[in-house]
């Protein structure tokens, strides 16, 4: 599996689904041990997307986990509050696991827009393209 080749892919979904909601965003993909494989930042997009979009991509290829379901984990008293003492760990909406024959092979974080924006554009992004249904079956 060629892992820069599905970050450019996801960057360009990313992308695409930005536009379509005219939110200029960063884009970046971490591999599972913490590696950055991209990362790609919109005309219009703020400085610190940057480092917030790094963060919830490392956040989710080391939880395996969608940075929006560790929100409540994080809180103090919770199992993972330790997390929220490094400063690589983000649990705002917007980051992702990227599966590939159901293994866990990296992360993918954005961000640019509200947290809710966010989660929405990476939400389409994720979501299988008709074309690639075709060519599974």
């Amino acid at each position: 599996m060629d892992l820069l080749a599905l970050a450019k892919n996801i960057a360009d979904r990313v992308e695409e689904e930005a536009s379509a909601a005219q939110v200029s965003v960063t884009v970046t993909v971490i591999d599972v041990h913490g590696n950055s494989i991209l990362q790609h930042r919109m005309n219009g997009a703020l400085a610190f997307s940057m480092l917030i979009s790094h963060r919830k991509a490392y956040t989710a290829a080391l939880t395996q986990q969608r940075t929006s379901d560790l929100f409540e984990l994080v809180q103090p008293g919770k199992e993972l509050f330790h997390l929220m003492s490094q400063d690589t760990f983000c649990a705002m909406g917007g980051g992702a696991p990227l599966i590939h024959d159901g293994v866990v092979v990296a992360g993918v974080g954005i961000s640019g827009g509200t947290v809710a924006e966010d989660v929405g554009i990476l939400e389409a992004a994720l979501q299988p393209r008709r074309h690639e249904l075709r060519e599974s079956i």
